[in-house]
């Protein structure tokens, strides 16, 4: 019998589709000028990997190391026929496209917010890719997964007006839901920044960010996805990357630069200058340690632990 753990009510939780549409709406095009040709927009994946980051080739090469990574901690390889994979927050299919075109995933269920992204995927029409336009905490599962991918979408599953309590309720119910989607003994990856100094979301780059590239966002700490994913899932890897992510940034940055006339028209020379400053401002972050990256593997428990450990704000960094 499957024990629930209360949890604060946490609907409409995170970043409004509004905001979602202010940052990713501006235009497939312009994003496709900068991103690589997976259009994976996170932080790829270098071990192993030499050669200059904005170039094209070595770009999406560490970008299919990253998918790869994610796909085998979501238990993927090995696996018999008719691996079923959700993905949270799939962007413009990068992941969707890798997992059934390599022949790893046989069906993949997408997640966005973004109507722009939405698009794109249905466009593609990838045989095998079911992309949709909702939320997590709207989502039902027709029948269970057999894993589960995030990458780089748990960044927006809270605001910056909520409360550590309020934010560790969120966190909490998105790991109750990925409990309730898994097939027994499933297994599930991770990809997010985190804060990892005492700064957070008050120092000046986080007061940017939050301002003109992600309304409303703030980023978790550590200690709030161990705490709110114990009941439902032991964790099976942690590594914290911030060198990747500094690495990915700088080449998205010169490729960015190296498009610039391209970019002002698409988007006109203030909203160059913005994802420039953004671009250079958070691969300063990352260098300075201000933020990481996490990359988290579990697996799901067959029973959920009866009493849900507490983390109070004090325990949880200065964000409150």
């Amino acid at each position: 019998m499957t024990t629930t753990i209360p949890h604060a009510p946490a609907a409409r939780s995170g970043t409004s589709p509004a905001d979602i549409a202010f940052h990713y709406d501006v235009g497939n095009e312009f994003y496709a000028l900068w991103l690589d040709r997976t259009m994976s927009y996170s932080a790829a994946l270098w071990d192993g990997i030499d050669g200059d980051p904005a170039d094209g080739d070595v770009l999406a090469r560490a970008q299919r190391a990253k998918l790869d990574h994610h796909l085998d901690l979501a238990g993927s390889r090995g696996h018999s026929t008719g691996f079923r994979l959700l993905d949270v927050g799939c962007g413009w299919g990068g992941m969707a496209a890798h997992a059934v075109g390599s022949g790893r995933v046989q069906q993949v269920t997408g997640l966005t917010l973004s109507p722009a992204q939405h698009a794109h995927m249905t466009d593609r029409a990838l045989p095998g890719v079911l992309p949709l336009l909702e939320s997590w905490d709207a989502h039902t599962a027709v029948r269970p997964y057999d894993g589960i991918v995030s990458v780089g979408a748990f960044e927006h599953f809270v605001t910056d007006r909520m409360g550590a309590e309020q934010r560790l309720a969120v966190y909490g119910a998105y790991f109750e839901k990925c409990h309730g989607w898994l097939t027994p003994g499933g297994r599930m990856s991770l990809q997010t920044i985190a804060y990892d100094d005492q700064t957070g979301p008050d120092g000046p780059v986080g007061r940017f960010v939050a301002a003109s590239i992600f309304p409303g966002m703030t980023l978790p700490r550590l200690a709030e996805i161990t705490a709110a994913c114990d009941p439902y899932f032991s964790v099976t890897v942690l590594s914290a990357s911030p060198d990747d992510y500094a690495r990915t940034l700088r080449g998205w940055s010169a490729r960015l630069l190296r498009a610039r006339e391209q970019a002002e028209e698409l988007v006109g020379p203030e909203g160059f200058r913005r994802y420039r400053l953004y671009l250079r401002a958070s691969e300063s972050t990352f260098l300075r340690r201000a933020a990481t990256l996490y990359r988290i593997g579990f697996r799901r428990r067959d029973e959920p632990l009866r009493t849900a450990p507490a983390v109070r704000g004090g325990a949880v960094g200065s964000a409150s």
